[in-house]
């Protein structure tokens, strides 16, 4: 059983649909891009998304690219590992950084992220993670950080790679310009896309002066027609509109609330066995459970790794000091039921707390999944 931050299980159709090679012009393959576009941006609520092949670093970088300019002034915030890749993107860009950081383990709250606002009124542009895998630690309340950037005047660009269907996320009512996510994640699809949903404003915004294959405008251009515009992987295509079609069956809120529910049923595990659980309610992690176990990291993982459960250490200077434990995806009861019995067995200890009924898949999903 695989618990770690992506890429993640899927769906027995999805992995089904991830097999298929066909020619990527002929007419079925323009209605895959035509229905996978379509429901993206459902599910976004954007006025365009961009379907990319690769990683979710190339969804993030073509984001970067795209709708920031050289010398553009930017506020970046950082907290984990991830947060530093994208502030590392925004430097090739040759942009001027504004750079503000957090310990590991810590997040921003409202009233700092709306004081760096109003200390850099001439800054152009707000760049962030939104779900920080490395240290299990988010922006909970992304709409209020989206008010205090768009009401500044300035672009705001989001790095959601593992934070997108996991929380709520409104492009357009928001008036994100852009947020990138990968299909390996809470979309619950095969690793190898990357999507960028933009908003009108957004849309209008993307620069042409960059790399091909970051470049939106030219994605969303051969997007009109229902192409791409290089070769794609044609099975991650197929696998992410089935992933996307099994979203929309599921319901979004729905999965948004299966995350926070098993989220906080697995925090509330964890802390009564002794570990030093990152976050609290308002900076949790709705996808990646992180914290300092009783016993050395390593030792936990190879003790679940025995007993057939994969989860996964810690990143960057938490490496070998923390534990992560990634529930994304159609992670549900029955995941968390089997986890809970092996962590009772390696510590010794009886785990009494019930796996909310939240936390479950719908039937016809349940079905499709095999823990």
């Amino acid at each position: 059983m695989m618990l770690i931050p992506g890429p993640v299980n899927v769906p027995q159709s999805v992995a089904f649909a991830a097999t298929k090679v066909v020619n990527h012009r002929s007419d079925e393959f323009r209605q895959v891009v035509k229905n996978l576009e379509e429901l993206m941006s459902e599910h976004f609520n954007s006025e365009r998304t961009a379907l990319l092949t690769g990683s979710g670093t190339l969804a993030v970088e073509s984001m970067v690219f795209s709708l920031l300019k050289k010398q553009e002034k930017v506020i970046v915030l950082t907290y984990g590992e991830f947060s530093n890749r994208l502030l590392d993107s925004i430097k090739r860009r040759e942009t001027d950084i504004i750079a503000y950081s957090k310990k590991f383990g810590e997040g921003f709250s409202i009233e700092e992220v709306k004081k760096i606002v109003e200390e850099n009124k001439d800054a152009d542009s707000v760049a962030l993670v939104h779900n920080e895998t490395s240290t299990g630690i988010a922006f909970r309340n992304l709409e209020e950080v989206s008010k205090i950037v768009k009401g500044s005047g300035k672009k705001f660009l989001v790095d959601s790679v593992s934070g997108f269907a996991a929380y709520k996320i409104d492009v357009n009512s928001w008036k994100i310009d852009a947020v990138a996510t990968g299909s390996q994640k809470a979309l619950a699809s095969v690793p190898g896309m990357g999507f960028v949903a933009l908003s009108d404003e957004g849309v209008e915004n993307l620069n042409e002066d960059i790399p091909n294959y970051l470049n939106l405008k030219l994605a969303l251009k051969f997007q009109d027609k229902n192409e791409t515009p290089f070769t794609p992987s044609t099975g991650a295509f197929y696998a992410s509109l089935r992933a996307a079609e099994l979203l929309k069956l599921e319901g979004i809120e729905k999965r948004w609330k299966r995350h926070e529910a098993c989220s906080k049923f697995l925090r509330q595990v964890v802390s009564k066995i002794g570990f030093s659980v990152f976050g609290d309610e308002s900076n949790f992690s709705n996808t990646v459970v992180a914290g300092i176990p009783p016993i050395t990291p390593k030792n936990l993982i190879s003790a679940l790794k025995e007993r057939g459960i994969e989860i996964s250490g810690g990143m960057g200077e938490l490496k070998e000091k923390i534990v992560r434990i990634g529930i994304l995806g159609v992670v549900d009861d029955r995941a968390m039921s089997r986890l809970t019995i092996a962590l009772s067995d390696i510590f010794k200890q009886d785990i009494n707390e019930k796996v909310p009924d939240e936390c479950k898949l719908p039937d016809f999903l349940r079905n499709e999944v095999i823990w």
